[in-house]
């Protein structure tokens, strides 16, 4: 049968030629098309290093100074401070809530941020770090984990110690995946001496979101006190209305001197926020790319159609010879993934180049070559074609067996 298929493409050498070439071009633009798929799918479907499920945000204001329901402070720092200390007591003796911190700049999906330049004992994470200013109890809220199983209650109480945590992708730069053995040593920030803590453990990798690579993906939990960001956990089974009882009890129970609770937000609400630019972004992409999918398939199941329905006559005289329709069927599908499969490594060589300058999708840790993922996405793009290329050949060539091959020979 082999030996059969190569007499047939030589036979027909000038039509294959140009099959050949729509084939490369096909080829490149569906690994093309499938590398951006396969990074995106890849990228979003990594584990964030926290959890929002069941998390909320307060935002409490001010009475402003010209209202009549101002309360004006002797010592306006100090009682300020008391105030909202006792508001942080009331949300956590509410029996719906597991869990409560403040912090700055420093939750999921915040869209602000702060951070620099890292140095752990000696070696710099040059770039962008994320520094998280936080409450002990932050670890609770958002369920960060330890790389060595430390739980979200272990890792608080360490930063009651006033000890800091590193994310395990902080000194990745310097060929460093497990910095467990930095635990005790001292971390510096902002390039200075003056801000030194303790590291008292390595967590998992925090996201900046799903979406996000590099180097905001990095993470150093400082321990401190900003009445900024309030963020809650409530617990699984007391999650119904949560939002509207908090609101209810907003001028009794969280009304202390001048501060009130004026907004509950759920996050998934501000993660929707957040991604709604990606989201948009993402779509337009995936629905260019499906356009793009259904011509090449329409493509490809034309070419080979009109390629098949013009070999009825031959068909009709290998069955006369005695051919069995399978047989036919295996030399038909048989020569167009023969011709597929020649025209592949040369598909993949140019992958290759468009890999290497960087035209295609970023993907850590290889950033834009890794052949892994290029095999991959040339393994899906030719499997892809081979479904394009058995459907356009079945279809036709299954109607023209049906056909008496005298009454085929009779029209030739």
């Amino acid at each position: 049968m082999s030996q059969k298929i190569l007499k047939q493409i030589r036979n027909e050498w000038r039509s294959n030629v140009w099959l050949c070439v729509e084939l490369l071009i096909v080829s490149v633009v569906l690994w093309y098309v499938t590398d951006f798929l396969v990074a995106s799918y890849t990228i979003s479907s990594r584990p964030l290093g926290f959890d929002v499920e069941h998390c909320y945000k307060l935002t409490f204001d001010q009475v402003s100074e010209t209202s009549p329901e101002y309360v004006p402070y002797d010592d306006e720092g100090q009682a300020a401070v008391r105030d909202l200390q006792q508001l942080l007591e009331r949300l956590e003796r509410r029996p719906e809530i597991e869990a409560v911190c403040v912090s700055a700049n420093s939750h999921p999906y915040t869209g602000s941020n702060s951070g620099g330049a890292v140095t752990v004992d000696t070696l710099k994470a040059s770039g962008y770090n994320i520094f998280r200013y936080v409450q002990p109890d932050f670890m609770r809220v958002f369920r960060y984990e330890g790389l060595n199983g430390e739980t979200p209650e272990e890792l608080a109480e360490m930063l009651r110690q006033g000890k800091t945590l590193i994310s395990a992708n902080i000194l990745e730069e310097h060929g460093i995946k497990d910095p467990s053995g930095f635990i005790g040593k001292r971390v510096y920030l902002y390039e200075d001496t003056l801000w030194s803590l303790t590291v008292g453990a390595v967590i998992k990798p925090v996201r900046y979101h799903d979406y996000k690579q590099g180097q905001m993906n990095r993470t150093v939990v400082i321990p401190d006190v900003f009445w900024q960001d309030w963020t809650i956990r409530v617990r699984e089974n007391m999650d119904k209305d949560i939002v509207e009882k908090l609101m209810a009890d907003a001028e009794t129970q969280f009304r202390v001197g001048n501060y009130y609770l004026a907004n509950v937000e759920p996050f998934s609400r501000l993660r929707d926020n957040i991604l709604r630019s990606e989201h948009t972004a993402q779509r337009n992409q995936l629905t260019i790319m499906a356009f793009l999918l259904v011509n090449i398939f329409l493509g490809m199941l034309g070419t080979f159609w009109f390629r098949t329905q013009q070999r009825v006559p031959d068909l009709a005289v290998r069955m006369v010879s005695g051919a069995t329709r399978r047989q036919i069927f295996r030399l038909l599908t048989g020569e167009g993934l023969l011709l597929l499969t020649i025209m592949t490594p040369i598909a993949l060589a140019i992958d290759l180049n468009l890999a290497h300058l960087e035209l295609n999708t970023y993907l850590e840790p290889h950033g834009y070559f890794s052949w892994t993922h290029v095999l991959l996405c040339g393994g899906i793009a030719y499997g892809l074609m081979a479904i394009m290329i058995v459907a356009g050949i079945a279809v036709p060539a299954s109607r023209a067996m049906r056909i008496a091959p005298a009454e085929a020979l009779r029209d030739e």
